[in-house]
């Protein structure tokens, strides 16, 4: 259903950036600026959805009575596209599914904190913000610099430099409060973000109480090379990475079958953990 993708491409776009023009629909769809034009109107008229034409910014604005038919309203959907190009189908037939799989709980994610962040790592420049930690019973206003965003253990983070701590830090999309844009130029910017751009080696193996035969398995199961897995990931995600990977740094697992699992070179590796 190609009209019902092009429909999701414009919604996608105008719920979280706010605003779309031709382009992304002409590089998607291989289109003409003259087929496209057009588009806009047919979606108003089959949804109801209003979008404004900015002749100064030359784009479709979105408005306050904005509604989705389309999307599923969730960050990875929008990432998806934005990174790997995935456009769902829509299809009338009906099929049963042989796969099933357990996702994490979603955090809820508002449009109105991705819009000006999304904008901001776009042109490098700063948020002002109001961002509730777990250490904090209040929202502390913030002026942040924001350059990536990383998802781990079903959740959404951005990566970003923190003028009030004076270093970069990681703050999870679902705890902004609110967010503004502020369009001060970045000095600390990716470049400058030493953890992010440390590559470390996780180096993982079966837990040394379990037996051979225990390890073999392990080792099948992961595709290791001479009992061993090296991965490789950013200085700033090695406490993440080991989370998701359920290994634990600190104390083992009473039953070496629920650890399964250990980071052999714990030792080269444990100044990168925030814990």
């Amino acid at each position: 259903m190609e009209v019902g993708q092009r429909y999701w491409m414009i919604e996608l776009l105008a719920f979280w950036e706010g605003q779309i023009n031709t382009t992304p629909l002409i590089k998607s769809f291989g289109l003409t600026r003259q087929s496209v034009s057009p588009l806009f109107k047919q979606y108003q008229e089959a949804t109801g959805n209003g979008l404004v034409y900015d002749t100064k910014q030359k784009a479709h604005i979105i408005t306050d009575h904005f509604e989705p038919h389309y999307i599923d309203q969730s960050v990875d959907e929008y990432f998806d596209w934005l990174n790997y190009g995935k456009i769902p189908t829509f299809s009338n037939t009906v099929t049963e599914s042989t796969q099933h799989r357990i996702e994490a709980l979603a955090r809820f994610v508002s449009p109105q904190v991705m819009r000006p962040l999304l904008k901001a790592v776009k042109d490098k420049t700063a948020v002002d913000c109001e961002y509730l930690s777990v250490s904090s019973s209040d929202p502390q206003g913030r002026l942040i610099y924001p350059h990536s965003f990383v998802k781990t253990a079903g959740r959404w983070h951005v990566r970003a430099y923190c003028d009030m701590r004076q270093q970069f830090l990681d703050f999870v999309l679902s705890r902004f409060q609110s967010v503004d844009y502020d369009g001060k130029i970045a000095e600390q910017t990716a470049q400058q973000d030493t953890l992010w751009n440390t590559q470390v080696s996780l180096i993982l193996a079966p837990d040394s109480r379990l037996t051979d035969k225990q390890k073999r398995v392990l080792e099948n199961d992961y595709g290791m090379t001479d009992g061993q897995l090296h991965i490789t990931t950013r200085a700033a995600l090695v406490k993440y990475t080991l989370d998701d990977l359920q290994i634990k740094t600190k104390m083992l697992e009473a039953n070496p079958q629920a650890q399964q699992l250990v980071c052999v070179n714990y030792a080269d590796i444990k100044h990168w953990l925030f814990d």
